[in-house]
């Protein structure tokens, strides 16, 4: 251990005995960062990578909280008027993978009906399936039958990875993919996450169009964990075009990009300076709640959500849809028998 270590360890130089209290002290602390991380990102026990900053990234996690100065709104807070910036265009790359046909399936069934609901919806928001290379036989077969019909499929150069920089590789193909003015946000967005899109349309509507990253602020309980720099839920983040662009062209993502995606494209930007226009998706945005205490990630259902993640199973997804009305349009019919 160096002597800086023992310093910021308050241990003293090195050389000084380690005594018993110390080593508990220190097991200690270190189970409280662990516990840190696994409650305020439940999804991802991932704390080893984020700290070993490996791949190169200029400075450490740890000095990047407050690197870019930063304009903070909350949804509920809008930074401007919506008629201010009408007919904002936003790709919509949902991660899945090749197997996960009924996922998908119902996706596209519940986007479709909030389309059908909202016209305007069809020239705002794309909504895409991002999958790496499809390497089974079946699933090369059953997904090109997905692309013919629908043409909603993004096929990206990558073995398929959760945190193995899929994340860098969807912004990347886009910003490639597309001429620059195509759309004007691309947000990332799991495939347990039910998006309201009149809602996330009306909120990308009053954002500035350049340097701006939207999504739930994690870590989001400051006063009681340690504050982490600041990122994005991997639930649904979006980044303006021009962020985009940057991240398929900077060599701080690109040397980097092996780690938890959220946590690293926070990072990106932090690094960079970038995205100085943020703005928090609470209490808009948030993880479905079940039989869980309530927390700053993890509410009850409420009329004006953007975003509802942890969709896991069919119950979920069936509980979350009836609050919202999402089969209240259903025409009455001698052909069928509903409760």
């Amino acid at each position: 251990m160096s002597s800086s270590m023992y310093k910021q360890l308050g241990l003293g130089a090195t050389g000084s005995p380690v005594t018993a209290t110390h080593l508990l002290l220190l097991v200690l602390g270190a189970g409280f960062l662990a516990l840190t991380v696994f409650v305020v990102h439940p999804n991802d026990f991932r704390l080893q990578s984020f700290f070993s900053g490996g791949g190169g990234c200029p400075g450490t996690p740890t000095d990047l909280h407050g690197a870019a100065p930063v304009t903070m709104q909350r949804a509920d807070t809008p930074a401007v008027s919506p008629d201010e910036h009408p007919g904002a265009r936003v790709l919509i790359g949902i991660q899945t993978m090749p197997a996960k046909y009924e996922r998908r399936n119902l996706l596209r069934t519940v986007y479709a009906l909030q389309v059908r609901e909202n016209p305007s919806l069809a020239a705002a928001v794309d909504v895409r399936f991002v999958l790496c290379n499809v390497t089974s036989p079946v699933d090369a077969v059953l997904v090109s039958l997905e692309a013919m019909r629908y043409k909603d499929i993004l096929l990206l150069n990558c073995a398929e990875n959760m945190d193995g920089g899929k994340t860098y590789d969807f912004f990347s193909t886009v910003a490639r993919a597309f001429p620059n003015g195509t759309y004007d946000y691309v947000m990332k967005a799991d495939d347990d996450t039910y998006l309201r899109l009149p809602a996330l349309t009306s909120w990308l509507g009053a954002a500035a169009r350049e340097d701006a990253y939207l999504g739930l602020v994690m870590p989001c309980d400051t006063e009681n964990f340690y504050p982490f720099p600041p990122f994005m839920s991997g639930m649904g983040y979006v980044l303006s075009w021009d962020l985009v662009a940057w991240v398929a062209t900077s060599e701080t993502s690109r040397r980097d990009h092996v780690g938890p995606e959220d946590m690293w494209t926070g990072r990106w930007l932090n690094v960079a300076g970038k995205a100085k226009n943020r703005y928090d998706g609470a209490p808009r945005m948030y993880n479905y709640r079940g039989d869980s205490p309530v927390n700053c990630f993890r509410r009850d259902f409420h009329p004006d959500t953007i975003a509802v993640h942890m969709l896991k199973d069919d119950k979920r997804w069936a509980e979350t849809l009836a609050y919202f009305n999402a089969t209240a349009a259903l025409p009455t019919s001698g052909l069928y028998h509903l409760p």
